[in-house]
């Protein structure tokens, strides 16, 4: 026992003095690989040294790392060890992770869960759980990644293992970050300081301090300077070569919103270069995106546009990077003068963004109902092949301890029932939470998105058409022209005034502004006027509702119109709204061929408007004929008519 002891305190001292050392990471590999070739070590310190050289190469070659993973894993099968068998599967998971080779880091890590659940001791579970939300956050699938790192927070807090605890926290504001939910981000983050802090962690601090940057940028850039410049600091001391990369990007984008080009071009530069040594490809194509968009700022196009092609080569499943990656080509080939180039990227852009805001979300949402009906399905008959066994058992016993113990199995099995239905009933109301915080997390981030695009595309693409075409005619003023140069040019400013009306209108439509300033009647009746076979009826007071129920209710009724006019054969649409104290309702009616609610199938339109109605625990019923169909929605308000 102490052999073992003293050979875990000699390896794990032995990794954390290398760097400090400078001897760097072939000499640490080298020392492990030297380890395992001495004779007489035993099964427990050969998986030891299997599973830190698995994790010894994430930083620098993962590939190389994944071979001695499953020398290990085998080894850990044939003796039985759970808890080695546990750690390889999690950190061989991460290996491919660091590849960004997702779908492999999920088999393995789904591997890491039935050893780690058979463990008493619950970190194991903890970590698996911590490892497969990162996977699913760097997919952006942001509802199963929060789902994980909640799971992995409470049994951290059981066991009362506060570094855990502390990164957990600090993982689940991540999301909440890039869901653009500041403050639940700076909430968890805060929790998350305050235990690094205590426990002197300073790896946790520096990933801390990075994210709380990404969140005063929004509101006061010397403060965000100032934790992203402390974070370097605190990497470097560790070499950290991963952190510090990632501190510097960050710090790099800093330095390009308070208008320093010069410092964000070196900073984002040197991060680089660090990220190409670890070799992760996703880190690598968020800092060539960065540095692309310093290159923007400083008017250097064609190397901007050359540094977006060498992000997207990098790293195309993060949808973060893929939009900055195609709105960078949009900008820098209209500043080129490549105007049939930006536009085929703007077509990209807007079907990238449907994709992202719709379907994914939607799918993932239910996959998580069936996942939690299945568990407590599992659940269930656990218990009653429990009950059946002690029953059996108390059968073969004589007739008086056979009558007692009846009478007793009787108090029994009712108390475990009431307790299990209470329990189901916890569960139940937890996981309608947690859904409904997922699914609403999920529509402000797709509002925020679309409105951001709106002004983008308005503000910017829109401006930079309407100087083109202002300064055509200038061109065309001076110059001597043929008969058909002059059909050809004016047929380039009909085609060029059409592209800036169709752009202006699908601006208006992803985040309407009359919404915005004067609510959902003006809005409403904007809409329903541009479509000649519709009309609008408007009851109540005009009193204004909360922003988020405002756009839920107009992205329904938008979204009935428009199915209507694709599959209905309507010539006659009625959409009707009422607002009351404390409640509303709105109605879309037409004179269409209707359909079979039987035999027919909701499509992916109707689904999306029940989930938006749900989320605000609003009622939806369909009614459809020969003569039409109508869809109604009912929604009750808060005391204060809001119903935030």
């Amino acid at each position: 026992m102490n052999g073992k002891w003293n050979f875990g305190l000699k390896l794990f001292l032995g990794m954390a003095l290398l760097p400090a050392l400078g001897l760097g990471q072939q000499a640490m590999v080298d020392s492990l690989l030297g380890r395992l070739g001495v004779k007489g070590l035993s099964v427990e310190e050969k998986l030891e040294v299997y599973d830190a050289l698995v994790f010894s190469h994430w930083e620098h070659d993962a590939q190389k790392g994944i071979p001695y993973g499953h020398k290990g894993i085998a080894l850990a099968k044939e003796h039985g060890n759970d808890k080695w068998l546990a750690a390889l599967y999690s950190h061989t998971a991460m290996g491919f992770y660091m590849l960004t080779q997702y779908d492999s880091a999920h088999y393995y890590q789904d591997l890491a869960f039935g050893p780690a659940g058979a463990l008493e001791e619950r970190t194991h579970l903890a970590n698996a759980h911590m490892n497969k939300g990162s996977i699913y956050k760097m997919q952006t699938l942001y509802p199963q990644a929060l789902e994980e790192y909640f799971k992995a927070l409470g049994l951290f807090e059981q066991q009362g293992h506060k570094k855990g605890k502390g990164m957990a926290l600090q993982n689940i504001s991540t999301v909440y970050l890039f869901l653009r939910n500041h403050d639940q981000a700076l909430k968890y983050l805060t929790l998350a300081e305050d235990i690094a802090i205590e426990l002197d962690d300073m790896e946790n601090l520096g990933s801390v301090l990075v994210a709380m940057t990404n969140i005063y940028r929004q509101t006061d850039l010397p403060k965000a300077i100032e934790h992203a410049a402390r974070a370097v600091e605190i990497f470097q001391k560790m070499g950290n070569m991963y952190g510090e990369s990632l501190a510097l990007s960050v710090l790099g984008r800093c330095y390009q919103e308070d208008g320093q080009l010069n410092l964000a071009g070196t900073h984002t530069e040197k991060g680089l270069e660090i990220a190409k040594q670890v070799g992760y490809p996703n880190l690598v194509g968020q800092l060539y995106v960065n540095l692309s968009n310093v290159r923007f700022s400083q008017g250097r196009y064609q190397e901007s546009e050359v540094l977006a092609e060498l992000a997207k080569e990098q790293d195309t499943a993060n949808i973060e990077i893929r939009h900055n990656v195609l709105y960078n080509h949009i900008r820098n080939n209209m500043h080129l003068g490549n105007l049939k180039q930006a536009e085929g990227y703007v077509d990209e852009y807007f079907e990238s963004v449907q994709q992202f805001a719709s379907s994914e979300y939607q799918s993932t949402l239910s996959q998580l109902e069936a996942k939690y009906g299945a568990e407590k399905q599992e659940i269930q008959i656990g218990a009653l092949k429990k009950e059946r066994s002690l029953y059996l058992w108390l059968g073969i016993t004589a007739a008086l301890i056979l009558l007692i113990a009846l009478a007793y199995a009787f108090l029994r099995y009712r108390f475990a029932v009431n307790k299990r239905k209470l329990a189901e009933k916890e569960n139940q109301r937890m996981a309608q939470e947690q859904h409904l915080v997922a699914v609403q997390a999920a529509l402000d981030g797709e509002a925020a998105e679309r409105k951001r695009l709106a002004k983008d595309l308005h503000d910017g693409l829109g401006s930079m058409l309407s100087l083109v075409k202002f300064n055509l005619p200038q061109v065309n003023g001076d110059a001597v022209l043929e008969e058909m140069d002059v059909s050809r040019f004016q047929k380039a400013m009909g085609m060029l005034d059409d592209s800036i009306q169709e752009l202006r209108r699908v601006a208006h439509h992803m985040m309407p502004e009359t919404l915005i300033r004067h609510g959902l009647k003006v809005s409403l009746s904007d809409f329903c006027a541009a479509i000649p076979m519709a009309s609008f009826h408007y009851f109540g007071n005009e009193a204004r509702l909360s922003g988020k129920l405002e756009i839920m209710v107009y992205r329904c009724i938008h979204e009935l119109v428009n199915n209507t006019l694709k599959h209905a054969k309507a010539s006659k649409i009625n959409v009707q709204l009422i607002q009351e104290e404390h409640r509303i309702s709105f109605t879309v009616q037409d004179d269409g061929i209707g359909f079979d609610q039987q035999t027919v199938t909701e499509g992916m339109g109707l689904r999306n408007i029940r989930q938006r109605v749900a989320t605000f625990q609003g009622k939806m019923d369909i009614y459809s004929s020969e003569l039409g169909t109508e869809t109604h929605v009912e929604l009750e308000l808060d005391e204060d008519g809001r119903n935030d």
